[in-house]
């Protein structure tokens, strides 16, 4: 696939191009608070769009993003945040 983006509150990043079973890793900080939200051309050339988990500021973690080849995306979220009280 090509044209891999991730939004996320106050900014972006992406990849060009997304080849299978290969990976991109993207380390960034969440300033505010916001869905993120997929977008992705298929080798149809056809953009998609799909929305994500509301990230919150603080938040710490991983966020993996799978492209099966069946189906839509699937988000494994794994969070926490240090500044909100327990």
């Amino acid at each position: 696939m090509t044209l891999v983006e991730v939004d996320y509150p106050s900014a972006s990043f992406g990849v060009q191009k997304l080849g299978p079973g290969e990976d991109f890793r993207y380390r960034f900080k969440v300033i505010g608070t916001g869905a993120t939200t997929l977008l992705w051309s298929e080798p149809a050339k056809r953009d998609q769009k799909t929305h994500g988990p509301v990230l919150r500021e603080g938040d710490e973690g991983t966020l993996a993003i799978t492209f099966p080849a069946d189906g839509p995306p699937t988000w494994e979220v794994r969070l926490h945040n240090k500044s909100l009280p327990r």
